[in-house]
């Protein structure tokens, strides 16, 4: 379950009932995650390959039969992508963020080199591009100047998932990050200055809990097996490994402050839900957060000071602090995100 995930998830749930008119086909070369099954009605159709095919291959040389033989009229790409053939049909794609260009050492290579090569070629062949952030808007026009008119900003929207009446465990007072096990996300440095702000102050009962799933590079592998180590647990550092909504919900509820440490990312959707409950956040000093939080109240910090990191720890640790001012909920809504799809797509 990803960002990327949630954000379909979620305008689908708004979109689906709207339209019972129409004819909805969702396609996939793998296993649809359980996220989705309650969207599935008589008006919806999924479309599974039944062999396991590489992801490019699918979308270049399988999906675009599998639409002229739907008989489709629009597509919607989700995952950044579009055929390296312009379709015959209105085509739409989401874009999260232009990693390739602007954080290449945050990709594993493979990932790399294939949007390096489709992503001029998706851009190019979309005849609108749905940005994140304005953040992605404007990387993608730095990218090129050209696709300007076709950018549009459809940011995220946010609602309070429900949480388990099964009790998980918990620390007693406890920071929070979320995220996959890779570089890009930079949980190894924030672990490293928790370890420090715990050495600063060996009284201090807080500790830090990492929500999140093994990735890939050196945080992928070193930090899971670091993370698992006793002596790293027994200093306050609890990873909880593919938690469900629920439990990732009642995590936000409970936490202190919640940290997000990532060296790129095109939104960034864990800072609107902590902010759903009132939480104060601490996030790198990159671009796109500074659309989403509140200098009043958030902390910015350079990605790669580890001792700032941990100056950041010192200072969440004292007394808590609610969220002034109150975050407006009603600005990030998905019936608004929605909304500017629909706008599109059934133009």
């Amino acid at each position: 379950m990803t960002g990327n995930s949630r954000y379909l998830a979620e305008v689908l749930r708004v979109i689906l009932p709207k339209h019972k008119d129409k004819e909805f086909f969702l396609y996939s070369n793998k296993q649809i995650h359980p996220v989705f099954q309650d969207l599935f009605g008589p008006n919806t159709k999924v479309v599974l390959e039944p062999k396991n095919i590489p992801g490019p291959i699918y979308l270049n040389f399988i999906l675009p039969k599998r639409l002229k033989q739907d008989g489709v009229e629009v597509f919607w790409g989700t995952i950044q992508m579009l055929p390296f053939k312009k379709l015959p049909i209105p085509s739409y794609v989401n874009y999260h963020d232009l990693n390739f260009v602007s954080a290449p050492e945050t990709m594993a290579k493979w990932n790399y080199l294939q949007h390096k090569l489709l992503s001029p070629i998706t851009m190019k062949n979309a005849d609108k591009i749905f940005c994140l952030s304005k953040n992605t808007k404007i990387e993608i026009i730095k990218f090129n100047p050209k696709y300007e008119d076709k950018c549009l900003v459809v940011y995220p929207g946010v609602s309070k998932q429900k949480t388990t009446k099964q009790k998980t465990n918990f620390p007693k007072d406890f920071f929070l990050t979320v995220g996959t096990l890779e570089p890009r996300k930079n949980i190894n440095r924030l672990v490293d200055a928790f370890l420090e702000f715990k050495k600063n102050h060996p009284k201090d009962k807080h500790s830090l809990l990492i929500m999140g799933r093994k990735g890939w590079g050196e945080e992928g592998e070193f930090l899971y097996q670091k993370l698992k180590d006793s002596k790293i647990q027994n200093l306050g550092i609890q990873f909880i490994e593919k938690p469900d909504d629920s439990t990732l919900a009642e995590a936000f509820k409970q936490c202190k402050a919640f940290f997000f440490p990532s060296l790129h990312e095109g939104f960034g959707l864990p800072l609107l839900e902590a902010m759903l409950e009132d939480k104060r956040c601490v996030a790198s000093d990159i671009p796109v957060f500074k659309e989403i939080l509140s200098d009043k109240c958030d902390l910015y910090v350079p990605p790669k000071d580890t001792k700032d990191w941990t100056r950041s720890f010192e200072l969440m640790s004292g007394p808590i602090k609610k969220r002034s001012p109150k975050f407006p909920t009603k600005q990030w809504t998905w019936e608004e995100t929605a909304r500017k799809i629909e706008e599109v797509i059934f133009q």
